[in-house]
């Protein structure tokens, strides 16, 4: 943190809030990814299941809540695949696997970006602590002198 000498230290406990808000932004946003990105994990090991399900299976699907549904599989060679902006599209077995692989490597991506935009806010916090400790401690030994 070049310059931190000559600035104020109330402007610097003010920047050093202001980092934190932003990591918790960030941790709540880490948060939203990690849920998409186990949603994606969960729906890829449900189609890989697929290849050992006959069609015309009797299947319990669930509908929300805790709650299930007996039906039928007809097709088990498609799927249909949420490709962003609400829409959605059918597209064979392997099609809906690698949209939702390259789906998922993205949302991968994106946490382990977060979690580096969090380190560096985490040691920026820290070196802005560490030189409020620094010149409370000077400040202390010039009152006591």
């Amino acid at each position: 943190m070049a310059g931190m000498n000559e600035q104020d230290p109330r402007a610097l406990v003010m920047q050093h809030r202001e980092l934190q808000k932003r990591a918790e932004m960030i941790q709540q946003q880490m948060s939203m990814v990690k849920i998409s990105a186990d949603d994606c994990a969960k729906v890829l090991t449900t189609i890989e299941e697929l290849d050992n399900i006959e069609d015309g299976a009797e299947m319990m699907f669930p509908i929300g809540s805790g709650s299930f549904v007996y039906a039928n599989i007809d097709h088990t060679d498609k799927a249909v695949v949420d490709i962003g902006a609400g829409l959605s599209v059918e597209r064979p077995i392997a099609d809906a696997k690698e949209i939702l692989q390259r789906r998922r490597e993205r949302l991968t991506t994106a946490l382990d970006n977060m979690n580096n935009a969090l380190l560096q806010l985490g040691q920026q916090m820290q070196a802005i602590e560490s030189f409020l400790n620094k010149l409370q401690q000077a400040q202390g030994q010039v009152g006591s002198q």
